[in-house]
């Protein structure tokens, strides 16, 4: 049941928790909707992290996954349910940057997927009485991040139709690109730190480890774009 709850927390609350914080600490994400964007972005990215997790979770332990969900281990589809959870973490990474209607593309993708999942889990409780964990908690994580997705990304699309928006300028997509340089790295490697770490019997440490390397890395990367903007902004400026 622990490993569930950690689930909930990582791809559910641990994303507006690091976009609560990114807007706290960055000064250039105060407007409103670069507020929204923050909140999507690190959706998106925990999303991503999700299905690498989950493509992890049934590859390479997927008899631990059919334990906690309360299903016969050994089955050859858990292999196909671990690259469908892939393509909708690659689907989450690509829309990270994107503006365009592929975000409603990937949010209605996994939607289906998600509810679909939900769906097939109650109905197994109603047939059987399987309460297990992974047929009862993991419909939290089913219906929530979905949920979260689809109001977010409309309230984004809202702000787009303001008079005045800056979300076609080429500052906002820059401003952007910064956001997206920390999320893209946390989400890989929390993805694959928990999906790790459950096949190893340690997903906490898995967790944290994935946790603390791509927030690293992606400060790192983000310092040396705002570095390079800068020098570039001060050689126009000087010619």
């Amino acid at each position: 049941m622990s490993d569930f709850l950690l689930r909930t927390f990582v791809f559910v609350v641990l994303p507006l928790l690091l976009a609560a914080l990114t807007v706290a600490l960055d000064k250039s994400a105060r407007s409103h909707e670069r507020r929204i964007e923050v909140f999507l972005v690190y959706m998106f990215a925990l999303g991503a992290a999700a299905g690498i997790s989950n493509w992890a979770g049934h590859i390479f332990a997927s008899d631990q996954v059919a334990e906690a969900i309360g299903w016969a281990a050994g089955s050859p589809f858990q292999l196909e349910m671990g690259f469908a959870n892939l393509s909708y973490g690659i689907l989450a990474i690509v829309a990270m940057s994107r503006r365009d209607g592929f975000r409603e593309a990937t949010v209605i993708g996994a939607a289906v997927m998600s509810v679909g999942a939900t769906v097939v889990h109650f109905w197994d409780i109603i047939a059987t009485g399987n309460l297990a964990p992974g047929n009862t908690l993991q419909n939290v994580i089913n219906l929530a991040r979905p949920a979260l997705l689809i109001g977010l990304l409309m309230a984004s699309r809202r702000a787009e139709r303001l008079p005045g928006s800056e979300v076609a300028s080429l500052a906002f997509a820059r401003w952007q690109g910064t956001i997206v340089a920390v999320a893209g790295p946390i989400a890989t490697l929390v993805g694959i730190g928990i999906g790790v770490g459950l096949a190893m019997g340690q997903p906490l440490l898995g967790t944290l480890t994935g946790l603390v390397i791509g927030a690293a890395f992606g400060v790192f990367h983000r310092s040396r774009i705002l570095r390079s903007e800068t020098v570039a902004a001060r050689q126009s400026s000087s010619a």
